[in-house]
């Protein structure tokens, strides 16, 4: 049975996901491996997890895990071998027009139903998604482990466990992340980009620098994490901060986050 490595590279929405995935799954084939969901009506609540995974000697052949449900317990699967992760991150403003735009994709190919106008699109989504996704989806943060971190407790959190991955970066730096885990694993590195978000409906520009600080203040968490991390690379490449202190965020605020997140469950029921 392999003992090298095993390379589990988060999918986070709108981070050059689709790019990696496709690389991988040409370069490695059967190599390759898309999380499967747990498929549980427990799993927005408890968080995403494999709960039951034993050791899976059919997997001996996978090298690199991706996709939007890979959570860490699935390194169980993997019996004696290291789990090496990786993720690209993203500022909130580039996150968010690239979601707005990727749903106005969709409805021009006749898949979904219109978007409404930007400012009622924005105003039901989640604060801080990326952070949460990350908490929720790979580190299994459900209810109400979730809701008893802060906004600081969120960011303290991700920073200690962010230390000792592979690679991470800005999403502008996945070729830099594809070509060194292909290296590797002894592929070919030549990344092709596949940005699934051709539709330009609104820009940075477009919006103006009320709306792109609204953005920002919005979704200071996640701002902080991208601007902490977007240049660190690979592991031991760069210091991270020097162990700088962290950026100030709210310490009591969980109440607000439960709420905030109820309450953009229920609008986007209303908005779509």
């Amino acid at each position: 049975m392999s003992r090298a490595p095993v390379h589990f590279i988060l999918h986070v929405p709108k981070c050059a996901g689709t790019t990696v995935e496709r690389h991988f799954a040409s370069a490695l084939g059967e190599g390759f491996l898309i999380a499967p969901r747990w498929e549980s009506v427990w799993r927005n609540v408890l968080g995403n997890r494999y709960p039951y995974t034993p050791a899976d000697p059919a997997l001996a052949g996978v090298h690199v895990v991706s996709g939007h449900s890979l959570s860490r317990s699935l390194g169980r699967a993997f019996a004696g071998r290291r789990v090496e992760a990786s993720v690209l991150l993203r500022d909130p403003i580039g996150y968010h027009l690239s979601l707005y735009n990727y749903r106005w994709g969709w409805h021009r190919a006749g898949k979904a139903p219109r978007p409404p106008e930007f400012a009622r699109w924005y105003g039901v989504q989640r604060r801080n998604p990326i952070a949460r996704f990350l908490l929720s989806r790979y580190f299994e943060q459900g209810v109400p482990a979730l809701y008893r971190l802060s906004s600081a407790g969120r960011l303290a959190y991700l920073e200690a466990r962010l230390a000792g991955f592979l690679f991470v970066g800005g999403h502008d730096r996945a070729a830099e992340m594809i070509g060194g885990i292909s290296r590797r694993l002894g592929v070919g590195e030549t990344v092709e980009s596949r940005n699934v978000t051709a539709v330009k409906v609104v820009t940075a520009e477009g919006l103006g620098a009320d709306w792109q600080a609204r953005i920002l203040a919005d979704n200071a968490l996640d701002a902080v994490l991208h601007a902490r991390w977007r240049d660190r690379g690979w592991r031991g490449e760069v210091d991270q901060d020097g162990g700088a202190p962290l950026p100030a965020l709210p310490h009591y605020d969980h109440a607000r986050l439960l709420w905030a997140d109820t309450a953009s469950a229920v609008a986007k029921k209303l908005v779509g």
